[in-house]
C-alpha cells in the first residue's frame, strides 16, 4: 500500500465508479480494479459492493475511507506548503462574513494585505451564519467568520470576539438604565432581523420560554435599515455592542445590556475542508483572527 493506492481508493469511493475514478486519475480501469483488489487482500475484506456499473462502500470500506481522508489531506497540505515555500503567499482568498463584522474586519485586513502581501487578492462574501456555514461546506469560501449565540454566563476562553447583546435606541431620548431585564423588552417597539437569523432565533427562544410577548414592528436583515428605522421611527434594536460602537461614540445611539437572562454572542473563524488551504488563505485567516481578538474587549 502507498499513498497513490489510498488516493485511488478514495476517488473510487467519492465517484461510486471504478471507471470514473480511472478517468479522473488518468489510469486504466483495470489498474484501478487491481489496486482495489490489492487493498482488499491487504485488509482482508471487501471494500465495495458491486451494483451494476456502480460501486458502494462496504462497512469495511466506510471505515477505511474515514481513516484515509485525513491522511490524504495531510499529504496534499504538505505538497501545497512545499510548492509555495519559496515564494510569498499569493492568489485569491474568499472570505465569508456577516454584515455586522465587515466594517470591523475587512478594511483593516485589506490594508494589511496591500501593505505587506500585495499578491493576495481578497474576495469578500457577505451573508449570515447559516449561509456562511453552507459556503464553507461547499468550498465556496476559504475562510468563514460568523456568530453563534448562547444564553447564560459567558465563558470567553478561546473566543476571538464576544459580547452580551444590548437594547439600543436613539441617545437623545434614552432613559433606560445601563442594564435591563430581558422581560422588559416587551415594553419597546423592536426592529429585528428575520426569523432565520441567528440573533433573532436566540431572542425568540428566550421570549417563548419566559412567555414574553415581544412587539416586533418591523423585520430587516440589513443593519443599515435597522439603524435608519431606529433613528427615524421611534424603534429599538437588539444588537451586539460593536455594531453600534461608532454611533455611540458620536452620541447617536445609546444602549443597555440585556440581563436575566443575558444572551451572549461569540464569533468563530472556520477554514474550509474541501481542499488544501493555501498559504495565502492561512495568512488571511491568521490576520483576521488577530483583528477579531483585538476587538475582544467588549462585554
Amino acid at each position: 500500500m502507498d499513498i497513490e493506492h489510498l488516493r485511488t481508493f478514495a476517488r473510487a469511493a467519492e465517484l461510486g465508479s471504478f471507471t470514473k475514478a480511472a478517468v479522473s486519475l488518468g489510469l486504466a480501469q483495470p489498474t484501478v480494479s487491481r489496486i482495489i483488489g490489492e487493498l482488499e487482500a491487504a485488509w482482508d475484506g471487501p471494500l465495495f459492493y458491486r451494483t451494476g456499473r456502480r460501486v458502494a462502500l462496504s462497512e469495511l470500506g466506510q471505515e477505511a475511507l474515514l481513516r484515509a481522508q485525513p491522511l490524504l489531506r495531510e499529504v496534499e497540505q504538505m505538497s501545497e506548503d512545499l510548492r509555495a515555500f519559496s515564494r510569498l503567499p499569493s492568489g485569491s482568498v474568499a472570505v465569508g462574513l456577516p454584515p455586522s463584522l465587515i466594517p470591523s474586519v475587512v478594511p483593516e485586513l485589506l490594508n494589511q494585505l496591500r501593505r505587506e502581501l500585495s499578491g493576495i487578492r481578497l474576495r469578500v462574501y457577505e451573508g449570515f451564519s447559516e449561509q456562511i456555514e453552507h459556503w464553507l461546506s461547499e468550498g465556496v469560501v476559504d475562510v468563514g467568520i460568523y456568530s453563534k449565540y448562547k444564553e447564560g454566563s459567558l465563558n470567553s476562553g478561546g473566543l476571538m470576539l464576544h459580547s452580551h447583546l444590548v437594547l439600543a435606541g436613539v441617545a437623545a431620548r434614552w432613559d433606560v438604565p445601563d442594564e435591563i431585564d430581558f422581560d422588559r423588552l416587551a415594553e419597546f417597539p423592536l426592529v429585528l432581523p428575520a426569523l432565520t437569523n441567528g440573533l433573532r432565533m436566540a431572542v425568540d427562544a428566550v421570549a417563548r420560554r419566559r412567555k414574553v410577548e415581544l412587539t416586533v414592528v418591523a423585520e430587516a436583515d440589513s443593519i443599515l435599515a435597522q439603524k435608519e428605522m431606529t433613528l427615524n421611527c421611534g424603534c429599538y434594536m437588539i444588537k451586539a455592542p460593536h455594531t453600534i460602537a461608532n454611533e455611540k461614540k458620536d452620541n447617536i445611539f445609546a444602549s443597555s445590556v440585556i440581563r436575566n437572562p443575558s444572551i451572549n454572542r461569540h464569533v468563530v473563524l472556520v477554514t474550509g475542508q474541501q481542499k488544501p488551504l493555501s498559504r495565502a488563505a492561512r495568512e488571511v485567516a491568521a490576520r483576521a483572527t488577530a483583528i477579531l481578538r483585538g476587538l475582544s474587549g467588549e462585554t
